[in-house]
């Protein structure tokens, strides 16, 4: 099984640099735009602060119905439940319904800031969703909607980096070497008990974990070398 989250016509590009980080931080990579290029904008790199990759690779596509053919199933997003003879999920449901879909290429479809998805794109879907909120107004935006449903579906068995599982050795050792240095940093003493609490800790991270805590790493060995 593999997930992507597609964004129709996107028209902020916060909204993309937000969603690019949303996919991150739960283990997703694939983000498609369809007939919009705000990634390449430079706010949405800002926003996406540690997710650039993600917009590096993002697809650019016409249309939604280019993507029909390419997916096993399409769940289309709304902002409430339309007046028409559909279930909608909401996503814990949808989490409960992709566990039972063994295999398969799926996509989570979101609609345009402003008017969502069209009733003709709507139609390309398979399955529907949306989320229950106390109040219609305000609504929740692009962004905040995106992050809900990685966060939602980010235990599904994907095979793109959400299962988790024993990071490799080589990672582990680097990461022990960051943590390390950044021991030192701190002047953390070798009999300290934080030091031997830190490195069991490293150890037994799984793969996603071991992924962010580099990162997290990283970030504040370069914040303390700025600080030096």
């Amino acid at each position: 099984m593999s997930l992507s989250f597609i964004l129709v016509e996107p028209a902020r590009a916060a909204n993309v640099g937000a969603a690019a980080r949303a996919l991150k931080t739960m283990g997703f990579s694939e983000l498609i735009l369809v007939n919009s290029r705000v990634h390449l904008e430079e706010e949405a790199r800002w926003v996406a602060h540690g997710a650039s990759d993600v917009l590096d690779h993002v697809r650019e596509v016409s249309s939604l119905s280019d993507l029909r053919d390419e997916f096993d199933l399409l769940v289309g997003s709304t902002a409430r439940e339309r007046g028409r003879p559909k279930t909608y999920l909401t996503p814990d449901q949808l989490n409960q319904r992709l566990q039972a879909h063994h295999g398969g290429k799926m996509g989570v479809v979101f609609g345009r800031e402003a008017s969502g998805l069209s009733n003709e794109e709507l139609e390309l879907c398979d399955l529907y969703t949306y989320v229950p909120l106390k109040n219609d107004y305000p609504s929740m935006n692009l962004a905040q909607a995106v992050m809900v449903y990685c966060y939602a579906l980010s235990n599904l068995d994907t095979g793109i980096g959400v299962h988790q599982t024993s990071a490799p050795e080589a990672q582990l050792q680097a990461l022990k070497d960051k943590a390390l240095t950044l021991l030192d940093h701190l002047a953390v003493k070798p009999d300290d008990k934080l030091r031997s609490w830190l490195l069991d800790g490293v150890s037994q991270l799984q793969s996603r974990d071991c992924k962010m805590a580099h990162q997290f790493a990283s970030d504040l060995l370069k914040h303390l070398k700025t600080k030096g």
